[in-house]
């Protein structure tokens, strides 16, 4: 009997301390947060409307007093324990907050003809009304609501009453003749805003302040635009790879070009000896002309090599802007210069396709002179043939032949020139963009937090033993202001009577 009995009282003992723990662990719910505020946004008074699941409920808070909202069933306050069980499949009760703390410090004041004014005072007056509302942490509350939580900040006018309404950086909004007007405030950001109008017999109906965490635990993909980006950088060195390879070529033209053009001045010296080597001369100046003859009939090959290769520039830049999601017209040779100079965040592209229109016009100029050249070793020959009847023309056209190669030489430098700039530009843009993965990456993260908040958890408002808060909202309303309709008893009333109208009036015989 004594081992039955020690069997039971274990039991007891094990099925009490389970129920006793059971009963500590906090149950699931949604907080929704209601503050009435006075007209200047201080806090009058706050509660919360807890929902849970029916069933056996434990919840956590610091109440003055508590209120069922769904049934009958009793409500048990230990401390800050909270308990009831409840067979409702949805169990809401209100507690009101010991606290009056908010995680903002709202201040709102109000002014007419620019002279301050309370709130409560503003009923049925006229004039220029200017209301500003300031936002700020309240270093009394905890920190982690102010920084995971935005505001919409709402206020709704009468249009029969208020006219000329300002309210910069609101979004307004018109509803059967009301003005609704909507500032938004970005977790851990202060606020200043203010609304104008004018106003005639005033009234209007209560501010209201919503708060909700825009953290959404939204898991948005960096990583799909970091790649974009790299793709960007990448071509942007095979470009860089390809500017120096053509860079180094036009190197090479421009030396042996330096070598003909002083073969050239020598050849324009030599003629004059013309009349004693004009047979050698002559063999020479059909040779040349041959030459340059050929050489001219790749200038249209050249120059549709260039194109094709500005055409590439064109349309590579452009397919990287289109990836970068920017909203631009289509780049070509005539526009790009008017396109991108007004972006200096493009700076370096347009330098890029400066570049390349310098390499372009070098060419066009070195084809030109190439054909000049041509024609003119054409003359020379000739002119070789008729030297003892016009030996002047053939100094001429020695001379043209000259002045050629000086073109040719010159547009080659340019051409240098301008590919080396083009070279430069991508070497340096190359260098600006190494590492940029990275940054773009934190960029993007960090305005991320700063849009939706870092914190991931649901923290309750009420207390931190609520471990498991579904979601959470605050519903902030302040007074509203109204034109009270005093009656005229109330008038009567207010009216000091003599003893004798005391006295009638006691016997019901007095008339107001």
């Amino acid at each position: 009997m004594k081992k039955v009995l020690s069997l039971m009282m274990i039991c007891i003992l094990v099925l009490t301390s389970y129920i006793k723990a059971y009963a500590a662990t906090p149950t699931a719910k949604e907080e929704v947060v209601y503050g009435l505020l006075a007209h200047d946004g201080s806090v009058r008074n706050l509660y919360v409307v807890n929902i849970f699941e029916g069933g056996l409920i434990t919840d956590f808070g610091n109440y003055e007093k508590v209120k069922n909202l769904t049934d009958t069933e009793p409500i048990f306050v230990s401390g800050d324990m909270i308990t009831v069980n409840t067979d409702s499949d949805k169990f809401y009760y209100q507690g009101y907050l010991v606290s009056k703390e908010l995680p903002w410090d709202i201040n709102i004041r109000y002014y007419l003809d620019d002279t301050e004014i309370a709130g409560g005072d503003l009923a049925g007056k006229n004039g220029r009304l200017k209301i500003s509302i300031s936002v700020n942490q309240n270093p009394n509350s905890d920190s982690i609501f102010f920084e995971n939580y935005g505001l919409q900040i709402s206020l709704v006018l009468d249009s029969s009453l208020c006219t000329d309404i300002i309210a910069d950086n609101a979004t307004l909004a018109e509803a059967g003749g009301k003005k609704q007007i909507s500032f938004t405030v970005l977790p851990g950001k202060s606020f200043e805003g203010s609304v104008t109008a004018d106003v005639k017999n005033f009234e209007m109906e209560s501010i209201s302040i919503n708060a909700v965490r825009l953290n959404f635990d939204m898991d948005i993909d960096t990583d799909d635009y970091v790649d974009r980006f790299s793709d960007l950088i990448n071509g942007l060195e095979e470009l860089d790879n390809g500017a120096g390879k053509l860079l180094c070529g036009i190197k090479e033209l421009a030396d042996g070009m330096d070598e003909y053009r002083n073969g050239v001045k020598a050849f324009s010296e030599g003629i004059s000896n013309i009349p004693t080597g004009a047979g050698n001369i002559l063999v020479g100046a059909e040779a040349l002309s041959m030459g340059l003859s050929e050489l001219a009939k790749e200038n249209e090959n050249i120059m549709n090599g260039a194109y094709t290769l500005q055409k590439a520039a064109f349309d590579a830049v452009n397919a990287q802007l289109s990836g970068m999601g920017l909203n631009l017209p289509l780049l070509t040779p005539e526009n790009y210069d008017s396109v991108l100079s007004g972006i200096p965040d493009l700076y370096m592209i347009k330098m890029q396709l400066d570049g390349v229109t310098q390499f372009i016009n070098g060419l066009k100029d070195y084809t030109g002179a190439v054909t000049q050249l041509s024609k003119g070793a054409g003359d020379l020959s000739e002119g070789i043939k008729l030297f003892k009847e016009s030996a002047s023309e053939i100094a001429s056209a020695a001379e043209a032949l000259y002045d050629g190669a000086e073109k040719i030489n010159a547009g080659i430098k340019e051409l240098y020139e301008g590919m080396n700039n083009f070279k430069k530009g991508t070497g340096e843009f190359k260098s600006k963009t190494s590492g940029m993965e990275d940054k773009l990456k934190q960029e993007i993260d960090k305005l991320i937090k700063d849009l939706f908040g870092s914190e991931k958890q649901v923290k309750s408002f009420v207390s931190e033993k609520n471990t498991k808060i579904i979601s959470l909202q605050f519903v902030l309303r302040t007074d509203s202001i109204k034109i009270t309709n005093v009656s005229a008893a109330e008038i009567a009333e207010s009216v000091k009577l003599t003893f004798w109208q005391k006295l009638l009036k006691l016997f019901g015989f007095y008339k107001n």
